[in-house]
Formats: structure tokens, sequence, C-alpha cells
């Protein structure tokens, strides 16, 4: 029998971009749940959520709190909903769960170009810390339910449909077309590594539909500096635009991720180039409103 699928978070970037690719697939039951429809930091969470799953689910949950004026407040939120989904899960066996993490568990203050998913976590923020909290409480959930977990590291996803004002490919196109104009920390050479948001749904449905297990770091597997992003932007503009290389509060970190773990688990995944990639959220971007 053919699993149902539960997206929670399906307002999100994510989570939208996971419904709209289930549309496409028949003989699939699929639903997903925004933080209106059922809010996981609310006191009767556990026990809505609970009645919407079974052992026929597949559940994703890519919701995360909202940013809030006070980063106590954010990180209590997410507190919250880990823990309501910790109890529902203990309280449901379900076919699969795949919980979205980050890879900011690995901390964001050293360099580091070799992360793999043996590497020690070493969480900087209080969303890394609430981010590892939850895993360590759906893995203590799923176990004692018998169901199976995926936990997801992800690196910074972009792409057609990213609304966030992050330091990143949205932002930078957005202040492209508006004020021709970008403005990067430093000399903008620091590494990161960003995946196309479709090659992450290709990876979430695969997942989710096969028969993996544990914890995975998502990434491309390349690294390339926020200066040659924004030198492939200039290709890509229709107008040439100015650089404004600001003062940075922290030291330049580098990251690059290894994701041998990931490609034994899904051979034949493919990954999108950073040229084309930023081609198809610049066209995305330059049609929205103002």
């Amino acid at each position: 029998m053919n699993p149902r699928i539960v997206v929670l978070g399906s307002t999100g970037f994510v989570g939208s971009m996971l419904l709209e690719r289930l549309r496409n697939y028949e003989g699939l039951q699929w639903s997903g749940f925004s933080s209106s429809e059922l809010n996981l930091a609310s006191p009767c969470a556990s026990d809505q959520l609970t009645k919407q799953i079974d052992s026929d689910t597949v559940l994703i949950s890519c919701v995360r709190s909202r940013p809030q004026y006070d980063s106590l407040d954010t990180f209590s939120e997410e507190n919250l909903i880990n823990i309501n989904l910790a109890k529902s899960l203990s309280k449901q066996r379900i076919r699969k769960c795949i919980y979205f993490s980050t890879l900011s568990v690995y901390g964001d203050s050293e360099t580091d170009l070799c992360i793999s998913e043996n590497t020690m976590p070493r969480q900087t923020s209080l969303y890394g810390i609430s981010k590892f909290s939850g895993e360590y409480l759906l893995q203590e959930a799923s176990q004692k339910a018998g169901t199976p977990l995926i936990i997801l590291r992800p690196c910074k996803i972009y792409g057609p449909g990213d609304k966030s004002n992050a330091y990143g490919p949205a932002k930078f196109i957005k202040s492209i077309i508006r004020d021709n104009q970008v403005s990067l920390f430093g000399p903008g050479k620091e590494l990161r590594d960003h995946l196309f948001i479709n090659d992450l749904i290709d990876i979430v449905l695969r997942l989710a539909l096969g028969k993996q297990t544990g914890i995975y770091n998502v990434a491309s597997g390349s690294s390339q500096s926020f200066l040659e992003m924004i030198a492939i932007l200039k290709e890509i503009a229709s107008s040439s635009f100015g650089v404004c290389h600001v003062e940075r509060d922290n030291p330049p970190i580098d990251q690059r991720i290894d994701i041998s773990k990931l490609l034994d688990s899904l051979p034949g995944v493919t990954f999108t180039e950073l040229k084309s990639g930023l081609y198809q959220t610049y066209q995305y971007i330059l049609k929205q409103p103002c």
C-alpha cells in the first residue's frame, strides 16, 4: 500500500514546493498543514497531530518557529514544536518520519572543509541548539514507537519561491532588481554550499518513499564564494549593478559539506549547477510584483 504523506509547514518555502511536486504523483495520498491549521506550538498540538497520522503515514516536518523580536521567544517556540512532535510520535507508530534539522548543528564559528555526519556537533546559535535538541527528542520518541526516522541537515536552500531575506541568492537578486546594487560582507570570499530547491525536493521524496533511515547532510557537495555568486549574477542580470563591500562583524568562515552518505544512499542523484539555479531564481523574482 502506498504511504500517505503529511507535510508540516506546508506554506513555507520547502513545504509549499513539496506539495506542488506531490500534486504530480498519481495514486499517492498527501496532505499539508500550515501553522494556522495546526499550530505545533499550542498546548493541544500533539493530540491534534496524532489524529492526522496513522501506520501508513510518512510525516515530513519542515516547520520552524516564526522569527520574533526576542530571540529567546523564537527559541522557546522552536522547542515547543519539537516537544509536541515528539509527543505525537511516541503515541502513534507511523511508516516514517523525516525531520528537517539544520547544518548549524555543526556550528557556524569555525572553518571546516569536510563536514560529514561524523563531525562532532558544536552548536553556536540558539537555532542550532533547538534543532539539535529536536533531533534528540525525535530519535527517542521514534525509537520508543518503532518508527523509522530520517534527520536532514540541509545547507542554505535557494530557488524560485524563496521569499526570505536571508543573506544569499534571493536577497542578492532582490537588491539587484530593486536597487541596482548588492552588498557583500567583507571581500565575500568565504565558501558556502547552496542547494537548489528542486534538487532538495527530489532528495526528500526519494527518501520518503525509500527504505533509508538515519542522519543525512543535504547539500550539493560544491562550495563557492559569495563573490563567485555575484560574478554569475552579473552575467545573468540584464544591466550592470554595483557591489558594496560592508564591514564584517564576525570573521569569515569557510564550509564544505561531505555528501558521500547521501550519494551512496541515492544512486544517480544529480544537482543543478549554480549558474542554472541562479538564473531560474532571478527570472522568478523578476516576474514578482514589486
